[in-house]
């Protein structure tokens, strides 16, 4: 039988060096592990010198740090983080006339709000064969205005500014001081993760958005639970975050770009996400597969790797399995609070 415990299993017990022990995994509690990689660093955002190993969890497949950041360290390994910054870099916006498109083809999903001019592009990207599946997953598969939607770990408000000009009532929980008052001022009801309770916001949201937020927190389960009692019975949870069981992570090792060391504390096998939402309450509705994903991810991966390494991971990106729900680089879910 496997030692479980409760994530009460990460401490600070007299460590000066900015880091915290963690002896559980932090979707199923168990103390049953085994090495997965060691001396990964900071790859893509050089904001940690350290060099850190992951453990794997032989219950549930999970990975997690055993050692992780916090404190005055855990803020300098955000300084910079992309999700962090308020307005997108001028110099690789896209054309005015792509956003017009994107901007109308979402108003033509609600036909509450869509003019007949968005009504007709929906239409001419439907007739050209345009895929239209990553601009339905930016969008998080929201339900129609004017459903009450919170992003939970919104940062600089990207989510929003996809959705701005529908009739959705927003709202945001930041733990950063700057991007809170920046949001404020940008007209989004917006919260601090240290002074938001659960008696604030009892049965409170159509949606919540938890995208790539899940892997970042010391106690993931307690989180899926929380919000679980924020939704209103009949509501709905999109979650999107790396896998675990990602084709490339076999391939890349402690390059993959999914793992993003030392920020991300955990990740979820796609049996132990379904597991821990169905624990919190969910029923899981729906699996979705990013169709980019593979591509964004595995480019980065395969810049950031070794050159003397490169040449066998591309031979194993050609040898790869078909992506599947078991095997896909992100797990993205929709689950629900039953109606009664």
């Amino acid at each position: 039988m496997q030692d479980i415990v409760t994530n009460d299993a990460c401490a600070v017990p007299f460590r000066d060096d900015g880091l915290e022990e963690c002896a559980a995994c932090l979707m199923c509690g168990s103390t049953a592990a085994e090495l997965a990689l060691s001396g990964v660093g900071d790859l893509y955002f050089h904001a940690d010198p350290g060099s850190f190993a992951i453990q794997r969890c032989r219950a549930c497949g999970s990975l997690w740090l055993p050692l992780r950041p916090v404190g005055e360290r855990l803020v300098r390994a955000y300084s910079g983080y992309h999700t962090h910054t308020e307005h997108a870099d001028p110099t690789v916006a896209p054309p005015a006339w792509r956003e017009w498109i994107r901007a109308a083809y979402y108003r033509s999903l609600f036909p509450g709000v869509a003019s007949p001019l968005d009504r007709l592009v929906g239409l001419g990207l439907a007739a050209i064969g345009y895929d239209t599946a990553g601009l339905d997953k930016e969008l998080r598969f929201v339900p129609p205005p004017p459903a009450k939607v919170l992003d939970y770990g919104c940062g600089g408000g990207r989510f929003f500014r996809q959705l701005r000009g529908l009739p959705f009532q927003f709202y945001g929980v930041e733990y950063d001081p700057h991007l809170l008052s920046a949001l404020a001022d940008q007209g989004v009801h917006v919260e601090d993760t240290a002074t938001i309770t659960d008696e604030r916001w009892d049965s409170e949201f159509d949606y919540i958005t938890l995208a790539h937020v899940l892997e970042h927190v010391p106690d993931p389960v307690a989180l899926l639970r929380r919000l679980f009692g924020w939704l209103k019975p009949g509501g709905a949870l999109y979650v999107e975050l790396p896998n675990a069981g990602a084709t490339g992570l076999a391939i890349f090792g402690g390059t993959w770009r999914g793992l993003e060391v030392p920020r991300h504390f955990a990740l979820p096998t796609r049996p132990a996400l379904v597991q821990a939402l169905e624990d919190a309450g969910f029923v899981v509705e729906r699996q979705v597969i990013d169709p980019a994903a593979r591509s964004l991810l595995w480019g980065e991966s395969l810049a950031a790797a070794p050159e003397g390494e490169r040449t066998a991971m591309q031979e194993a990106i050609a040898g790869a399995p078909s992506e599947t729900q078991d095997n896909a680089e992100l797990l993205i879910f929709i689950a629900r609070r039953p109606a009664k």
